[in-house]
């Protein structure tokens, strides 16, 4: 055997078979890398949940991985202190009890509009609009405007109700011309108008709103802490307290909070939904897979840790066979297809389209975590998940791997195979790793992937 030194990265190479992969170097690079990353603290220290979600919890999985393989409690440090910042940031702006993060990125603005006891019978269309458009949603000011024919039919202004500010004036009347001053909103008035008639439009602006799928990303690894400590008595001095602590937290900040828009499907299984505020672009609509599927890992792996909340168990086992129920089985190359979202809404089902790679990654992490556990998962369905992205999405080049860009797409061929947990998909087909190692290394090795080549290469038995 002999070492092959490839962007300052170490590999032990074999005569024959893959090479093997340097786990105290790669290791040791990575931590070097994170340490250099906002001194330390990665984004931690950031009180929105969307940076949390998915720049943080990132983060925190690579901390987690590198636990589960070289067993260095360093890795366990880590992730504590930055779970006790995360805490630390949480807070109850709408006092109702729970310490939560918000953001306000992915809120809409809202307007109503009315016609007013009027003379004529002129319309404003349209009664009910949002705006999800980034870079314009944000304009909204959450006032109530008035537009109003004051001296004549043919004339209007439009008055911010709240300030009693005329923002616009002398306007020509054109029916069914669109009228833009209320940002970022678009109306029309249909019909003759008459002297007097006045319309009033109500708008509500963005809100912080607090993401489920945030709180997972960073919650699945706090809780294989959590359930690495519980379960090894040589833990116990170091790190008990601190998982007495976060699983107390966990239970009622998030578990009981989200307890609250959980849906019951019956036999197709459960899961979360939006918040019930006109501002979330799909209130009270089921979550899409990805988003339910991230905070469903931690309750899979807290299932059967003492001390946790007594139905985490069922819920998890409720979320994924909601996932299972919606997997759609490719004949031709024996794998999974999947939507992005399916849903119920008025008593009719819908769905998106196909899932996407990127997102992708989450449903595969709850599939790995549920088979790993025996929940619902066998390992015929996980080699149906490696077939998906073997079979169905590899661009079939060993040399130059490229994975496609949605899960039933054999096409758009842009994503590296170093993906996180569908490089674990290794654990039923080794292909996944090899294939990950090879675009690795031909990328020189870089210490950021290295958490996710090395869980990959632990999970194909290849370390």
């Amino acid at each position: 055997m002999r070492s092959l030194l490839m962007g300052g990265i170490i590999l032990m190479s074999a005569v024959s078979g893959w090479a093997q992969l340097d786990v105290a170097a790669l290791a040791e690079a990575y931590r070097a890398y994170d340490l250099e990353r906002n001194e330390g603290l990665g984004h931690s220290d950031k009180p929105d949940s969307g940076s949390l979600g998915w720049g943080e919890g990132a983060i925190i999985q690579d901390y987690a991985d590198l636990w589960e393989v070289t067993g260095d409690t360093y890795w366990l440090e880590k992730i504590a202190d930055h779970f006790r910042r995360i805490m630390a940031n949480a807070s109850d702006p709408d006092g109702d009890g729970y310490l939560s993060w918000q953001t306000s990125t992915y809120s809409t603005a809202v307007a109503y509009a009315e016609r007013l006891l009027n003379v004529s019978d002129a319309q404003i269309e349209p009664a009910f609009q949002k705006n999800t458009r980034s870079g314009e949603f944000q304009q909204c000011t959450g006032h109530t405007y008035l537009i109003e024919f004051h001296d004549s039919a043919d004339v209007f202004r439009v008055t911010d109700w709240d300030t009693r500010e005329v923002i616009a004036d002398g306007l020509a009347y054109e029916s069914g011309a669109a009228i833009t001053v209320i940002e970022p909103f678009r109306f029309t008035i249909s019909g003759e108008t008459h002297q007097g008639d006045r319309f009033m439009v109500r708008t509500s602006a963005p809100e912080p709103i607090e993401y489920t799928v945030h709180q997972g990303m960073f919650i699945y690894p706090v809780a294989l802490f959590i359930e690495a400590v519980k379960s090894t008595p040589e833990l116990q001095a170091q790190f008990g307290a601190d998982a007495d602590e976060f699983l107390a937290f966990i239970n009622r900040h998030v578990f009981e909070k989200n307890e609250r828009d959980w849906l019951d499907l019956g036999e197709l299984g459960g899961a979360y939904r939006f918040e019930p505020k006109i501002t979330d672009r799909f209130p009270n609509r089921v979550m899409p897979h990805n988003q339910y599927g991230a905070l469903a890992r931690a309750w899979l792996v807290l299932a059967d840790v003492e001390g946790a909340h007594p139905l985490i168990a069922q819920r998890a086992e409720q979320m994924v066979r909601l996932f299972r129920n919606y997997l759609v089985l490719d004949e031709e190359h024996d794998a999974w297809a999947w939507r992005y979202w399916d849903w119920i809404a008025f008593g009719e089902p819908g769905s998106s389209s196909w899932e996407d790679t990127s997102h992708g990654h989450i449903d595969v992490s709850l599939a790995i975590e549920a088979a790993r556990r025996g929940v619902v998962f066998t390992d015929e369905d996980m080699a149906r998940m490696a077939n998906t992205w073997l079979a169905v999405m590899w661009n079939g080049d060993t040399q130059a791997p490229l994975m496609a860009a949605r899960v039933a797409d054999s096409e758009d061929f842009k994503h590296s195979p170093v993906m996180r947990d569908w490089s674990a998909l290794s654990q039923w087909d080794r292909r996944a790793y090899e294939l990950a190692l090879t675009a690795y290394q031909a990328a020189g090795t870089p210490a950021a992937s290295a958490p996710v080549m090395l869980l990959s290469a632990k999970r194909a038995g290849a370390l």
